[in-house]
C-alpha cells in the first residue's frame, strides 16, 4: 500500500498542503483530482522526494510503502511517469540507448554485453505490448510524436520492474485519440500485471475511466474521497460538484476521450 500520513507542506509562511491522509491499495488505480493551484504538483513532487529544503520547502508527516517509511527517489519499486514526455528524454542518442539509462544507473554505469542483450529483448517485448514499432527505437526524440514519447516513458518505467507507478497528468498534453489509446494501455497493464498506479490529474473524465478510487484536493486539503462510482454518483464537496457540472456541460457537449472509451 502507498500512503501519505498527516502530510503538511509549506514554503515560507505559505501553506501548500495541510493534514493530507491518503491510502492507495497496491494493485488498484487511485486518482487525485484538483484544480490548478490546488497542490497536486506539490504532492506529486513530495511523493518522489523532490521537495528540497534548500528551496524553502518544509514538510511534516510520513510517506509510506507497505507500512515502511521511504523516499521515493531512492526506491526503484516506485517509478514516475511525468506530464511532459519531451522533457523526459535527452535530445542526444537513439531511443534504444536512452531506454537503457535507468539500467545503467542501477548497475553503476557498467553493462555487460549479456545484460545489454537481455534488456534490449525486454524493450522489444514491451514495444509490442505498448503498440510501438521497433523501428522507432532507432529514432531520436525529435523524430517522435508526443504520444510515442509518452509510451516510451511508460516503457522505461516498466523496465525497472516497479511495484507501483506514479503518474502526473500522463495524457494532458496529447490529442484525444492518443489519450484514449494510452488510457486503455495503462488499464491493460494494471489488469495484466496487478501493477498499482497513483494518477494526478485535473481531468475528471480521465480519472473516472481509469480509477478504482478518487481523492479530491482543494486548496491543499483532501475534501472528499471514495470509490469512483460512488463518489461521482453522490458528490459531497463543492469542488467535485463543480467539476462534474463542468464535465457535463463541456464545450460543444463533448466528453473527454477517456469517457468516450468507456
Amino acid at each position: 500500500m502507498f500512503a501519505l500520513k498527516n502530510i503538511s507542506v509549506k514554503i515560507g509562511t505559505r501553506s501548500l498542503l495541510t493534514d493530507i491522509d491518503l491510502s492507495a491499495e497496491s494493485k488498484q488505480i487511485t486518482g487525485l483530482v484538483g484544480k490548478s493551484g490546488s497542490g497536486k504538483s506539490t504532492l506529486f513532487r513530495l511523493a518522489l522526494g523532490l521537495l528540497d529544503s534548500a528551496d524553502g520547502y518544509e514538510w511534516t508527516g510520513s510517506l509510506l510503502w507497505n507500512g515502511e517509511g521511504l523516499t521515493a527517489k531512492q526506491n526503484p519499486k516506485l517509478q514516475p511517469v511525468f506530464q511532459d514526455p519531451h522533457a523526459s528524454f535527452s535530445p542526444f542518442g537513439k531511443m534504444r540507448d536512452l531506454l537503457l539509462e535507468p539500467v545503467r544507473i542501477k548497475n553503476h554505469y557498467f553493462l555487460s554485453d549479456e545484460i545489454k542483450e537481455k534488456e534490449r529483448e525486454r524493450i522489444e517485448s514491451f514495444c509490442v505490448r505498448l503498440n510501438l514499432s521497433k523501428v522507432l527505437l532507432s529514432k531520436t526524440k525529435q523524430e517522435l510524436s508526443g504520444g510515442q514519447l509518452q509510451r516510451f516513458a511508460i516503457l522505461r518505467a516498466l523496465l525497472m520492474n516497479p511495484e507501483y507507478l506514479l503518474l502526473d497528468e500522463p495524457v494532458t498534453a496529447l490529442d484525444v485519440l492518443v489519450q484514449k489509446k494510452i488510457a486503455e494501455e495503462l488499464k491493460q497493464i494494471n489488469k495484466a500485471e496487478s501493477l498499482g498506479m497513483f494518477i494526478v490529474s485535473h481531468d475528471l473524465g480521465f480519472l473516472s475511466y481509469m480509477c478504482d478510487q478518487i481523492f479530491v484536493l482543494d486548496e491543499g486539503r483532501i475534501v472528499e474521497s471514495g470509490a469512483t462510482e460512488k463518489i461521482l454518483s453522490h458528490p459531497k464537496s463543492q469542488l467535485l460538484q463543480s467539476l462534474l457540472n463542468a464535465r457535463n456541460h463541456s464545450f460543444g457537449g463533448a466528453v473527454s476521450s477517456s469517457e468516450s472509451s468507456n
